[in-house]
């Protein structure tokens, strides 16, 4: 294990499935999506085939005026932006706390920024791009708590993204988890990464990772510490 995962207790995600901060295509450059709104955007991140494409269409939504702060459930370091902020005081109000704004505050205390995505209603989409140094990640969000299995929280998530987040609540079984996990990086071939979160740590896993001789120890180890 690298000997840095063992001091921050977590994962170090490999390039493979990093969307990195690459130059803007020519194509943005000509067009820069004026007059595009963050629905069409999503639909066209699904149509490209390229990284490099891809990288463009999410810089172009973070980069919307549209975003605003939220600044009642970020910190003073990094922020969760959404759209149409008044429905966040009614869920004050209603004193309820959706799944993936749980999520999110989880990221933000992670060092991430996060941009919370609306649910277009004529293709999919994933729940969040967050941004951490300069990456960008579009992620799909998911939460287990028992009620669900793992392997069905994986498949739909990789129908939305690449890179699919578990919020763990409750206490789990070492073995059923990294079996799970395992598992789906075998079965679902366009899976780049695993985001784990438990409690507020966060575990990422890598394809090769997952997929290493030393997975089940390494996991095991990590998913048991205290931190």
């Amino acid at each position: 294990m690298n000997e840095n995962c063992e001091k921050y207790d977590l994962y170090i995600l490999t390039e493979e499935s990093s969307i990195i901060n690459e130059p803007t295509p020519k194509f943005y450059q000509r067009f820069d999506y004026q007059g595009i709104t963050i629905n069409r955007a999503i639909k066209d991140y699904y149509s490209y085939a390229t990284n490099r494409e891809k990288v463009s269409v999410l810089k172009w939504i973070v980069n919307n005026s549209e975003f605003q702060k939220i600044k009642r459930f970020s910190n003073t370091e990094n922020f969760i932006y959404g759209l149409n902020l008044s429905q966040y005081d009614d869920i004050l109000l209603s004193g309820e706390m959706p799944k993936n704004l749980e999520i999110a505050q989880k990221f933000v205390r992670n060092k991430y920024d996060v941009f919370l995505l609306s649910n277009p209603s004529n293709c999919k989409s994933a729940d969040f791009i967050i941004r951490q140094k300069n990456l960008l990640y579009y992620v799909e969000g998911k939460t287990f708590n028992g009620n669900n299995s793992l392997d069905h929280l994986f498949e739909k998530g990789c129908q939305q993204s690449e890179i699919v987040v578990i919020n763990i609540v409750g206490d789990k079984t070492t073995n059923y988890l990294k079996k799970e996990i395992k598992r789906a990086f075998v079965q679902l071939t366009n899976l780049h990464e695993i985001m784990l979160f438990k409690g507020t740590r966060l575990i990422r896993i890598s394809r090769s990772i997952a997929t290493s001789k030393h997975f089940y120890d390494d996991f095991a180890r990590i998913w048991t510490a205290s931190k």
